[in-house]
């Protein structure tokens, strides 16, 4: 009897689990590309700049700037670097943050720019509090860019940097950057099969 219940508890916790992570994976899969698109409005900066072994995210009139998930901070340093001697601007890195619990990543970064005594080399901001905003107004955005994209009937998702093609139940789709594209645009994603 205790067998049957532990089974029947663990079948409804798969179900609720399903369930949580479809209403979820839509506002999980937000794109860097709508941060990057908005940010360099705000900026004033150009998108997506071509350099030597990468593309800057935004480059202002002083700052070559990479757009960065908080919790892949780690990603952000060497890039941002990198795109300041490929431009000869100044090195940024924006830390998108889904919520307070994201700033824990922002203290990483920060010490580690301390510890490595580059801080007057990196500047770094945080969305969307370094601009103006709140969490709650960033999920209303989110929200209104994913109907956006289901209004203009994006299937495909296709990442800029590796040309691959997602549809729209991969877990991937519109989490890199890159645009809605064809079910024959770029290559299949092994995992979803495009």
């Amino acid at each position: 009897m205790v067998c049957h219940n532990r089974s029947h508890n663990l079948n409804h916790m798969k179900y609720f689990t399903f369930f949580f992570l479809l209403i979820t994976l839509p506002t999980l899969a937000q794109t860097e590309a709508f941060y990057v698109q908005k940010l360099a409005q705000q900026l004033g900066g150009q998108t997506e700049v071509s350099v030597k072994n990468g593309r800057v995210d935004i480059v202002t009139d002083e700052y070559a700037i990479e757009v960065e998930w908080a919790n892949n901070w780690k990603h952000s340093i060497g890039q941002a670097l990198w795109y300041s001697i490929q431009t000869n601007k100044k090195a940024g890195i924006i830390l998108i943050m889904k919520d307070e619990g994201d700033y824990k990543y922002g203290i990483m970064l920060q010490s580690t720019i301390d510890y490595a005594q580059i801080g007057d080399k990196i500047k770094v901001w945080f969305y969307p509090q370094d601009f103006g905003g709140s969490f709650e107004s960033q999920k209303l955005e989110e929200k209104k860019y994913r109907n956006d994209l289901d209004e203009k009937g994006c299937d495909y998702w296709i990442t800029n940097s590796t040309k691959v093609r997602h549809n729209k139940s991969c877990h991937q789709f519109g989490k890199s950057k890159g645009d809605c594209g064809s079910s024959s645009d770029g290559k299949a994603c092994k995992k979803c099969g495009g």
